[in-house]
């Protein structure tokens, strides 16, 4: 019989976008086990990672580190700076090349990461097609929703429901999969986001996941108040500024403000897709106003 899940409060944490305390759980475990040693500082150091505190991963993770901390260590490298993509893009590349390293899981879920950051869905895919672990089952069915591929989406989401329906991660996915089909589905996921955020803690993930299923449900006052929970944890977070300016929209409130968040936006995230997409659009917009300008 299998003992007790000792990493489990961090997984979770981490899954749940509890960084913070994610970290904090780290450092109060201490497996006996090499294998459960190596996986806690991953989630550990990926937790650092998703908090943008870049410098830890990269001066605490050496050179002659097990693949899956040496991954980790090429992420935040890749994440660090511009100027370190390329360079990681290519590390990434003959690693996955090794007939030893392509088969560690934590590198396959971080080229996979990477990929979709270059939105390279398809390179994505073929680093974890095997999908040995829920994880990467649950990143699988994030490709294929940036893919807009909502029915193998579903298919992937049946096997996480089959292998494992109460895991947070099974829970998380279904409730994703439920936004992007729409309907009903809206409501069930709005459901299991506030369950998870009762049960274990309100994060910004969850906050601007229930926000989002509050504003396809037309409840956009709900969605503010929501909203406004969220800056409280973290005021500058992209994703809570940008459903906050789709909210803002639909409660037509004034221009000035709106213009103001999506400008703290632009300037905080000058390469998202959701910047450069933004200032796309209105440059092909000013070239048809300049059309119709009075000579």
């Amino acid at each position: 019989m299998d003992g007790p899940d000792e990493l489990f409060s961090l997984r979770n944490n981490f899954y749940l976008g509890s960084y913070q305390l994610a970290i904090n759980e780290g450092g109060n475990i201490h497996p006996k086990n090499e294998s459960l040693r190596i996986e806690r500082d991953c989630f550990v150091y990926r937790s650092y990672i998703a908090l943008e505190n870049y410098k830890v991963v990269l001066d605490e993770i050496r050179d002659n580190a097990p693949t899956a901390l040496q991954s980790v260590r090429l992420l935040a490298t890749y994440l660090s700076s511009d100027e370190n993509k390329e360079i990681a893009l290519i590390t990434l590349k003959e690693w996955l090349s090794d007939s030893i390293s392509q088969n560690n899981p934590t590198l396959q879920i971080i080229a996979a990461i990477i990929y979709c950051h270059e939105r390279t869905y398809e390179e994505a895919l073929r680093a974890i097609h095997n999908a040995t672990t829920l994880e990467m089952q649950a990143l699988l069915i994030q490709v294929y929703l940036r893919m807009d591929r909502v029915d193998l989406a579903e298919r992937q989401l049946k096997v996480m429901q089959q292998q494992e329906d109460d895991a947070t991660l099974t829970q998380l996915a279904t409730a994703y999969v439920g936004i992007a089909t729409g309907g009903q589905k809206i409501q069930e996921a709005y459901t299991i986001l506030q369950e998870l955020s009762e049960k274990y803690t309100s994060t910004l993930m969850l906050l601007n996941g229930m926000a989002v299923c509050q504003m396809a449900m037309g409840k956009f006052d709900e969605a503010e108040k929501t909203l406004l929970e969220a800056m409280q944890k973290g005021v500058n977070n992209p994703e809570t500024l940008m459903n906050t300016i789709a909210c803002m929209h639909h409660l037509r409130k004034a221009p000035e403000v709106i213009n103001r968040t999506i400008n703290q936006v632009k300037n905080m995230l000058p390469l998202h897709p959701w910047t450069t997409n933004l200032i796309s659009i209105e440059k092909s917009f000013d070239r048809c106003a300049l059309k119709y300008s009075p000579a």
